[in-house]
């Protein structure tokens, strides 16, 4: 498949874990809609379709009847009229909740190992082909085919914004960010019975007793 390299910008200026659910779409929204997309660059640009990969979290937008993905190196976020996305690790993760500077975000992927798995059962899905984008300093994109009604696992990347840092939701990581009273609140909040490090109402009581604590 040829790849086409070229300014994101000025093409808009010319036209513009563990599995945690099962979809048949392989884009977060049914139809491609207007976003604003922030670039790396410090530039934002409006774009009237736009759509998230399910596959990598990575940005999609049409050029004429083609679906194109974009080099997530020129990409730092995107608003949609619903929900607001930064990038994180390179995939593009949903704002679920905010307490004062802090954050909880999430990035949606297939489960490709429990997709392989799956194949492996002799379970029958329609394949689909992962195309990589192209690097390059500015925005640069590959066409690609989305199929309808392929039934894929997902899986939720769950992380939280702390002082101006990301952290992925895990104990090991967190704790190195928090101190000792955050720590204490933490450990209280992962004792009860419901606590889970995949479950987002989980998630927004810890983000919310950390916050609640001035760090040291």
């Amino acid at each position: 498949m040829k790849k086409i390299i070229f300014s994101f910008a000025m093409m808009l200026l010319a036209f513009n874990a563990n599995a945690q659910g099962v979809v048949e779409k392989l884009t977060v929204y049914n139809e491609f809609r207007p976003a604003v997309v922030h670039l790396s660059s410090g530039r934002d640009i409006k774009n009237q379709f736009t759509n998230i990969f399910l596959k990598n979290a990575s940005l999609l937008f049409k050029q004429g009847v083609n679906t194109m993905e974009a080099n997530m190196e020129t990409i730092a976020g995107v608003d949609f009229d619903d929900h607001k996305y930064v990038k994180i690790e390179k995939m593009l993760a949903c704002q679920l909740d905010t307490v004062g500077q802090n954050a909880l975000y999430c990035a949606t992927v297939i489960d490709i190992p429990a997709y392989e798995q799956m194949l492996r059962n002799n379970v029958n899905l329609t394949n689909f082909s992962l195309f990589d984008a192209s690097t390059s300093d500015q925005m640069s994109y590959t066409s690609i085919d989305l199929q309808d009604d392929v039934q894929m696992p997902l899986v939720n990347h769950y992380f939280f914004r702390l002082n101006g840092k990301f952290v992925k939701a895990h104990d090991r990581e967190l704790s190195r960010m928090l101190s000792k009273e955050q720590k204490r609140r933490m450990k209280t909040i992962m004792a009860t019975d419901s606590f889970s490090w995949v479950d987002r109402d989980s998630l927004v009581r810890l983000l919310k007793a950390i916050s609640s604590v001035q760090g040291e």
